[in-house]
């Protein structure tokens, strides 16, 4: 026969602190989880910045003209906003080896140029601005 009067009610302590600390694991777990969420959901936006920024630029050096007179160049109609692309800066311009011209004005120039390109988030604010170096064959003295 059980006697009542002498449980003290210890098994019903230990199964609520258990039931207390599952109840704590759970919480953080999905805390955490939305953290993560979060954190993976910022990253996929700035890879898609980056990309339709790595666009704007590959418009604008595939065009070599842009690059004899070169303008910054706007591009709208993006997925994300407005890519706004700088003017080619001419970093560096070596006479080109391998020509055995007389007058050395029509030999060409190895130049290399720098160009970046930003895209803002029309939604979030975020910006990503991409930098790159292009080297190109020209005719002689176009770096200016």
């Amino acid at each position: 026969m059980i006697n009542i009067q002498k449980q003290k009610g210890a098994t019903l302590f230990v199964a609520l602190i258990l039931l207390l600390m599952m109840t704590l694991f759970a919480i953080s777990s999905v805390n955490l989880s939305t953290i993560n969420l979060k954190i993976v959901g910022n990253m996929q936006a700035t890879k898609s910045l980056d990309a339709e920024a790595q666009v704007g630029l590959e418009q604008v050096i595939s065009d070599s003209s842009n690059f004899l007179t070169p303008t910054a160049t706007t591009i709208t109609g993006g997925k994300y906003g407005t890519i706004n692309v700088s003017m080619p800066i001419c970093i560096d311009s070596k006479t080109a080896t391998g020509y055995s011209a007389v007058n050395t004005a029509i030999i060409p120039d190895d130049n290399i140029w720098e160009v970046s390109s930003t895209i803002t988030d029309t939604v979030t604010g975020a910006t990503s601005t991409i930098h790159t170096g292009v080297q190109m064959r020209m005719l002689a003295n176009n770096c200016i």
